[in-house]
């Protein structure tokens, strides 16, 4: 039986916290007409505890998956064509879609977090632009604009830690969540205010796109803000493209 233990959980304590944008505090979304459209306007959203993984699963642990389930990871021969690449153990897994990590959260027991606690667990309650504070970027804190080309492991950036002790949650890979963005991928029909029962936490639509959160090793600074939002087809896989998972409080017993 799978170990739930092994993800390294991290308990989100219960509360408030600011989400989204607030242009006159950020100095860069200023500039983003992006930021103006789809992150605005800051306030205030209230989640009970949960508990969500440290890193983002690895390839490690994306083997674990592969060797106990008959799952048909498209491409696989492609992606892994000698098995799990040498060295790159610890790097969080990549080219997985939506689905796949659908399907790897059923057989763990576990889910994807929504994009509120996604961004709660990066920026904590005081409204930090990063997870490490409101600092720039530099190639200390994350792994982005191409500094390393390619993924990192996932412990590598220790002071890009979030208030949680969470890491690799701005750059290394884009991670997807359980939210709906929309249909129209200019025009999302879930803005904010986040309320997480209007239907943008609705899993039975599977052709609708997802919320995707954090830049990736590839992209940009402007890219990898703590309320920085996205989105992706859900049966889109890429280089830098990869999950985390979470689990609800009163679900895990650690």
């Amino acid at each position: 039986m799978f170990d739930k233990k092994i993800f390294d959980w991290v308990h989100i304590p219960k509360g408030s916290f600011l989400m989204g944008t607030d242009i006159s505090v950020d100095k860069v979304a200023k500039n983003l007409d992006w930021a103006k459209k789809v992150e605005v306007p800051q306030h205030k959203v209230y989640l009970n505890d949960f508990y969500i993984s440290r890193y983002p699963v690895t390839n490690a642990i994306w083997d674990i998956f592969l060797k106990q389930t008959d799952y048909k990871w498209a491409d696989k021969d492609k992606l892994w064509d000698s098995g799990l690449p040498a060295g790159k153990e610890q790097h969080p897994v990549t080219w997985v879609t939506w689905f796949d990590a659908l399907a790897f959260c059923e057989w763990a027991g576990v889910r994807l977090p929504t994009e509120a606690e996604w961004e709660k667990t990066a920026r904590g309650i005081d409204g930090r632009l990063y997870p490490w504070g409101n600092e720039e970027p530099t190639s200390k804190l994350a792994n982005y604009n191409k500094h390393e080309g390619d993924t990192t492991e996932v412990n590598h950036y220790v002071d890009g830690k979030s208030p949680y002790d969470v890491y690799d949650l701005s750059g290394n890979t884009w991670e997807w969540t359980s939210s709906i963005w929309g249909t129209d991928a200019d025009n999302p029909e879930f803005l904010y205010p986040y309320k997480a029962d209007d239907g943008r936490e609705n899993l039975d639509d599977n052709q609708i796109l997802r919320v995707v959160r954090a830049g990736g090793w590839k992209y940009s600074a402007d890219l990898i803000r703590a309320s920085q939002r996205d989105w992706n087809k859900p049966n889109v896989r890429g280089s830098a493209l990869g999950f985390r998972v979470a689990i609800d409080f009163d679900k895990l017993d650690i």
